[in-house]
């Protein structure tokens, strides 16, 4: 580093210097050639032409209809991990059923992704949802206001965007098995495609069906900011108003003892009937 031989996005580093994850480290000879690069993916040797070490692997991938996402299946040939071109394991960040399409995350990178399909950091997925017939306004702002009954309890508020009168595109924090068909048949209707868009900060784009890209730092570093806290979701907020809620559940008594005067009256009443 005294020499200069070690760069920070192509500037000399100096003692103290902090890095960030899409930041790039680069390591020189002593006659300017460069022979190490890192960072977030790993260490790289430009001699060798190869990974000395790898660090965590973060993947997109346009999962076609029929393939399942899961890492094993006995009785399942087709899975989203056979698209991704790494001999690194990495597994799915939540789910799509095997009848939907489009972006799916893979990574090896474990607290990342317990943390993406967590619902109290409520990362928003957006889908493209053709139905069988046009919906109701009456379906959509119920889809929207939230509290549709399913089986597995009521559904969070949904931002519903009407692209033709079949095609809807829905954003939403929630990631429940199959929520989107279970609030399509709620209403009556069929969805004929699903195809997921979006995952947080990364668009699935112009990815080519059944093939996969390795993501940026840039979408990596914006995937943690997004589940850096978590999100005050509706559910969060009826938790909350819940809590405040006295022990007795009866609207308007405060928390805490009662005031010594009341109970006060009520000793001198005990005290009146003995």
């Amino acid at each position: 580093m005294r020499e200069g031989r070690v760069l920070i996005n192509q500037k000399p580093a100096k003692p103290g210097d902090t890095l960030r994850e899409q930041d790039e480290i680069t390591v020189l000879d002593v006659d300017r050639t460069v022979i190490y690069r890192a960072t977030l993916r790993g260490v790289w040797d430009e001699r060798s032409s190869k990974w000395l070490k790898r660090g965590f692997e973060y993947w997109a991938v346009n999962k076609p209809r029929g393939v399942l996402a899961s890492t094993r299946d006995p009785h399942h040939k087709n899975m989203v991990t056979h698209l991704v071109p790494s001999a690194t394991r990495v597994f799915p960040v939540g789910r799509l059923d095997k009848e939907s399409e489009g972006l799916i995350l893979l990574t090896s990178d474990g607290e990342l992704c317990h943390r993406l399909t967590h619902p109290r950091f409520g990362v928003i997925k957006r889908y493209r949802v053709t139905l069988d017939r046009p919906p109701s306004r009456d379906t959509i702002a119920a889809v929207e206001r939230g509290g549709v009954m399913l089986d597995d309890g009521p559904t969070l508020p949904v931002k519903v965007n009407v692209i033709s009168p079949r095609l809807l595109e829905l954003s939403m924090r929630e990631g429940r098995k199959r929520e989107i068909r279970r609030i399509v048949e709620h209403f009556g209707y069929r969805v004929v495609r699903l195809v997921r868009v979006g995952f947080g900060p990364v668009e699935l784009g112009d990815l080519p069906l059944g093939k996969a890209r390795e993501l940026t730092s840039d979408e990596v570093a914006a995937l943690r900011r997004a589940v850096k806290r978590p999100h005050q979701s509706v559910e969060n907020r009826a938790t909350e108003r819940l809590n405040r809620r006295p022990a007795s559940g009866r609207p308007g008594q405060r928390w805490g003892r009662r005031s010594s005067r009341s109970s006060a009256r009520r000793a001198t009443r005990k005290g009146s009937r003995s």
